[in-house]
């Protein structure tokens, strides 16, 4: 996997926060929005180490954590989640073969802008990663809280509302593996390049979120703090040099300072099953300006998704 991110310094592109306080207000109108007939989840046309990427019958991920043990396709949890997500069982997840359809999935409809600020740089035993939570441009979100009118609202009442939001990292550069794998909590367990938080793959009640949770064409949604978030496919808004001809390049930091790279890998794509317990894995990547055999996460399209436990030691918040 390979793309070039400057040595020692990597800026992304900054721009005003609009507003004063705590919250941001949108560059174009929530009322300028696509309907959700016109935007839908697609995959690439790829090979797995399996056989051909098949979006339309992903594994379901509901229940599949541990708050003991890290396992390959489960999450890690610090804790048992408790609290309650989208309720009943939408056509686009098939409970009898515990799979799901990302391209039947409903989309939350949307295109609302934000100024959003983003900055990661590399200095001492550190990579300080600075920014407001918001996408940066051209990036957009989906209308939230989702209107009654959105076809989405049928499977999903999300009321809560996006909002700028203070984050400050100094990450551990270079990143060391800790003794044995740290669990994940339920909120931030990451950012990815284009600004934007990243959790793990569960929903509030413990079930896969990206199969259950009404998100928006990038995969995103509010939560009740008001951070706008992904629980995976990081790779279909933040910039990604992979393809059939190219290996991914670097699309985020997890918390303990490992990076975080799309999924194409030698012409395939990689998948949950040729990654380990915290899904990652040790290979030769561009990292900080040279081509350097580390370990790093993969955003798979199946789940867990993302980062399912810590390779490393995480900072907090």
């Amino acid at each position: 996997m390979k793309r070039s991110v400057p040595a020692f310094v990597l800026l992304l592109a900054f721009a005003a926060c609009s507003s004063s306080g705590g919250s941001s207000t949108p560059t174009t109108s929530p009322t300028s929005t696509a309907t959700a007939s016109a935007q839908s989840y697609t995959c690439p046309t790829a090979t797995t180490s399996s056989g051909t990427l098949n979006c339309t019958v992903l594994t379901l991920g509901d229940n599949k954590y541990s708050t003991t043990a890290p396992a390959v396709g489960t999450v890690y949890a610090c804790s048992v989640p408790n609290g309650s997500g989208a309720t009943g069982t939408p056509p686009w997840i098939n409970s009898a073969s515990s799979t799901w359809n990302a391209l039947t999935k409903v989309v939350v409809s949307g295109s609302v802008a934000w100024s959003g600020t983003f900055s990661a740089s590399t200095s001492g035993s550190a990579i300080n990663v600075a920014g407001n939570g918001l996408p940066l441009s051209p990036i957009t979100t989906g209308t939230y809280p989702i209107a009654t009118t959105d076809p989405a609202y049928a499977y999903d009442q999300n009321p809560n509302h996006i909002a700028a939001q203070s984050i400050s990292y100094a990450l551990p550069y270079p990143p060391v593996a800790a003794a044995s794998p740290a669990c994940v909590p339920m909120g931030r367990i990451g950012m990815a390049l284009n600004g934007v938080s990243f959790y793990n793959a569960l929903d509030a009640a413990g079930h896969d979120a990206g199969a259950h949770e009404e998100q928006d064409a990038c995969h995103g949604h509010p939560d009740q703090s008001s951070t706008y978030h992904y629980h995976g496919w990081l790779q279909v808004c933040v910039t990604d040099a992979g393809s059939a001809t190219q290996n991914s390049s670097l699309i985020g930091y997890a918390l303990d300072g490992y990076g975080i790279y799309g999924p194409w890998y030698n012409g395939k794509v990689l998948m949950t099953s040729d990654l380990d317990v915290c899904h990652g894995t040790t290979s030769v990547v561009m990292w900080q300006g040279a081509q350097t055999n580390i370990y790093h996460y993969v955003s798979t399209y199946d789940y867990p998704y993302t980062v399912s436990c810590f390779h490393g030691t995480a900072v907090h918040q």
